[in-house]
């Protein structure tokens, strides 16, 4: 996430939030960095969950 950030800013483009997934394929975990804060979601989401995981996913392109 930090090298997509620091690519960016060269680059410039000035994105504000780099988000991104840990995820084992059953589990799944978010994060969101900005400027230098980095935002760890601690909830573990399950496979099971499919549709709670696309709707967070979705929010990070809309």
């Amino acid at each position: 996430m930090v090298a997509a950030q620091i690519f960016n800013q060269n680059k410039g483009n000035e994105i504000r939030k780099i988000y991104g997934v840990i995820t084992t394929g059953t589990a799944w975990q978010f994060l969101e960095l900005e400027a230098q804060t980095l935002v760890l979601d601690l909830e573990e989401y399950s496979i099971k969950n499919l549709p709670q995981i696309l709707g967070i996913l979705t929010s990070f392109v809309s």
